[in-house]
């Protein structure tokens, strides 16, 4: 009698701690952010966790040294480059001037789908707080290119046998965002190594620890990312996510675009 009253007596506390235990795990899953989600632009967007990376590599240029560890908050990263079309649609909303390569000031149709080139810092700036976002940081862009495995391309630490829209399968023009599945990073960012350098918000410096000082250090230029099927000034691509290269605010560029991020 006593074994059966101590059952009875157990078991609504078992009850209360399993539906406790539910409603954690449940408000746990509920907070968690979206995978990806869809920006007012139209642009599908893919999450960036929180947490470390590693930054910079011992393997390139000397501007990309020391590799250190970088810790970033969440963030949501556009899954492709920024197209045509989307920049069209910016330029009819806001009334700004369209880039120089458009023919009579129109869009070129075929081009739709590639990403938007010959934009400045600040004609990039303006669509992302147009639509709600902002310019990655360096930090950013490289964190979604390579992960947190420190890789030294968006797939992984060979070049072997991946194609991407840069060097010779570039063939010098861009292309439709996402024409290469090879070129695709651990967070499912497309061209990260090819089609068109990007913008980033970050001011061209040495990084913490490196003793080397250039005149182009400060507030004079711009880091851009990412390698594209057009060499930038005779500076071939090299696929990998830790190259860096600089541009002025005001420059413009057959393959030079940009993406965004946006904050959660």
């Amino acid at each position: 009698m006593a074994h059966a009253l101590a059952g009875k007596r157990l078991f609504p506390r078992v009850f209360v701690a399993w539906l406790a235990a539910a409603f954690c795990l449940s408000a746990l899953l509920a907070a968690a952010p979206p995978q990806t989600i869809v920006a007012k632009d139209g642009a599908e967007m893919v999450l960036v966790p929180a947490g470390p990376f590693l930054m910079g590599s011992l393997e390139g240029e000397p501007d990309e040294r020391p590799p250190h560890r970088v810790f970033l908050k969440a963030y949501y990263i556009d899954k492709h480059e920024v197209t045509h079309e989307q920049y069209a649609r910016f330029l009819k909303a806001t009334g700004r001037p369209p880039p120089v390569d458009w023919p009579g000031g129109q869009m070129p149709p075929q081009l739709a789908r590639h990403p938007v080139v010959n934009v400045s810092f600040e004609d990039a700036e303006a669509y992302a707080r147009w639509a709600g976002k902002r310019l990655p940081t360096e930090a950013e862009w490289e964190k979604a290119a390579r992960g947190t495995n420190g890789w030294t391309y968006p797939w992984g630490n060979e070049p072997q046998g991946k194609k991407t829209a840069s060097g010779a399968d570039g063939k010098e023009r861009t292309w439709p965002v996402g024409s290469f599945p090879d070129d695709v990073s651990p967070y499912g960012c497309y061209d990260m190594a090819g089609n068109v350098w990007e913008w980033t918000a970050t001011w061209y410096e040495a990084y913490p620890g490196n003793q080397q000082r250039e005149l182009e250090h400060g507030r004079k230029f711009k880091v851009i990312r990412g390698g594209g099927a057009i060499a930038y000034y005779q500076a071939e691509a090299t696929r990998r996510t830790t190259d860096r290269a600089r541009s002025v605010p005001y420059g413009v560029y057959d393959g030079l675009g940009f993406r965004c991020v946006k904050d959660l």
